[in-house]
């Protein structure tokens, strides 16, 4: 039986170019992708967020609060594009 890969690895690989490994990524975070496009509330939300994870996957740096930090700027960006 194979183990499931950490994210973190799966990152390391799709910075590389592995593209299996981007699209492994982007399949692992489609729960997230869905619940915050509903909240977004706009139709192109959730390829904007899948955009912005496979920009976002290049930008990683290990050992950082860069994930919660990267969302926290796109969504305050996001928000306000639509006012």
């Amino acid at each position: 039986m194979q183990r499931r890969q950490k994210l973190r690895e799966l990152i390391n690989q799709a910075k590389t170019g592995d593209e299996e490994a981007m699209t492994r990524v982007v399949h692992r975070l489609v729960p997230l992708v869905k619940k915050y496009s509903r909240q977004l509330g706009y139709d192109e939300a959730c390829s904007d967020l899948v955009t912005w994870i496979i920009e976002a996957v290049h930008r990683y740096r290990p050992n950082t609060t860069w994930g919660r930090d990267e969302l926290t700027r796109y969504f305050t960006r996001k928000g306000a594009d639509r006012h």
